[in-house]
């Protein structure tokens, strides 16, 4: 007797949908997905000028002998300085939790979907994105993500 035809698609034969990609979240290629991954190029470029009006606040203060016996005016841009420097402290954070879902889940849709020719391999994708968000921070993942959204424009048109 024969079996029924198998209903499975590719993605639930893989080994790695089978156990990570249950657990996480299915999209579209037209989901948003690659914005976070775009914030991460966005967000080394804040956090340099941040750094570099740091360095210029604190040459001033201490060459030219702002000391905080100023007053007030001295103190603020430290003040908001070391805000800033808080503000992005979390959003780091933040990104570096959800940079590797984002290139999986983002890689996922565009390999499964049929208007694109590029078939990014998502486990590879968020492996390398994940060893690159825990050991060098912005050294590795800032390449992969303007790497990938080249791809991925090239491939589906957007970002």
């Amino acid at each position: 007797m024969d079996s029924p035809p198998s209903t499975s698609t590719a993605a639930e034969t893989t080994g790695s949908d089978s156990t990570v990609g249950d657990l996480l979240p299915h999209a579209s290629v037209d989901s948003k997905w690659w914005y976070w991954i775009a914030a991460v190029p966005l967000f080394a470029l804040v956090g340099t000028l941040l750094g570099v009006v740091f360095a210029v606040v604190g040459f001033l203060a201490f060459f030219l002998g702002l000391g905080f016996d100023a007053g007030v005016l001295s103190v603020l841009p430290f003040f908001a300085v070391v805000v800033a420097i808080g503000f992005v402290a979390v959003v780091g954070g933040l990104l570096t939790l959800v940079f590797p879902l984002a290139v999986y889940v983002d890689a996922r849709a565009v390999a499964e979907s049929e208007t694109s020719e590029w078939r990014p391999d998502p486990a590879l994708y968020g492996l390398v994105a994940l060893a690159g968000a825990i050991t060098t921070t912005f050294v590795v993942t800032v390449p992969l993500a303007l790497y990938y959204l080249y791809r991925r424009h090239e491939a589906v048109g957007t970002p």
